[in-house]
């Protein structure tokens, strides 16, 4: 009898078996398995390599056909799509439109919307000692009491703004001081980033 796995490694897998190790004897099975298919892989390789070019133009002149045969039929499904769904198709199509319209009325509103809110200026919050600003993005200015384990070194009015500019920067002590320097350091940084831009 002809066994793939080859005569010793079977008979040693059956005594393994035999003397209670069918664990020991399905791993040296699994083994002797992959290494049979890494020699065929391997052989399969070396016989097509002599082959390569004359199987690689063969297998490039098949994928074109069959990429002009599916190409062509996409363009069958298409033309009959488009006749069977023409109304349907148009409907959304003005449908599309309306929404196209309405993004744009939305934009222009959101921008007036920035403009108004940067022209109110400091804006109050619910919350005591705290305002916010518009200007190319949210900024806020708060109050903070000295406290050096929050980052706080000095009691004041802190600056914090859009990414990448400033954050939990002192401003000023007083109020109205506050509100001046931080439309100052606002104007500054947006500057700095128009001329980065350029």
């Amino acid at each position: 009898m002809h066994h793939p796995l080859g005569t010793e490694i079977e008979a040693t897998a059956k005594w393994l078996e035999e003397h209670a190790a069918p664990g020991a004897a399905t791993v040296l099975r699994r083994v002797a398995r992959q290494r049979d298919q890494a020699r065929a892989q391997l052989s399969a390789y070396r016989r097509t390599t002599a082959n390569r070019y004359r199987l690689a133009w063969h297998s490039a002149r098949q994928r074109a056909r069959e990429a002009n045969a599916t190409a062509e039929r996409l363009a069958q499904v298409a033309n009959g799509m488009q006749e069977l769904l023409g109304e349907d198709v148009r409907r959304l199509m003005a449908l599309n439109e309306e929404h196209t319209r309405t993004n744009a009325m939305l934009r222009t509103d959101m921008a007036r919307l920035q403009v108004l809110a940067e022209r109110a200026g400091w804006v109050p919050d619910s919350e005591a000692r705290r305002m916010w600003r518009w200007r190319e993005g949210w900024w806020e200015l708060a109050y903070r009491k000295k406290n050096s384990k929050d980052g706080y070194h000095d009691s004041g009015w802190y600056l914090w703004g859009p990414a990448e500019s400033y954050f939990g920067e002192w401003v000023a002590q007083l109020k109205v001081p506050a509100m001046t320097e931080a439309d100052r350091l606002i104007t500054k940084h947006l500057a700095a980033v128009a001329e980065a831009k350029r």
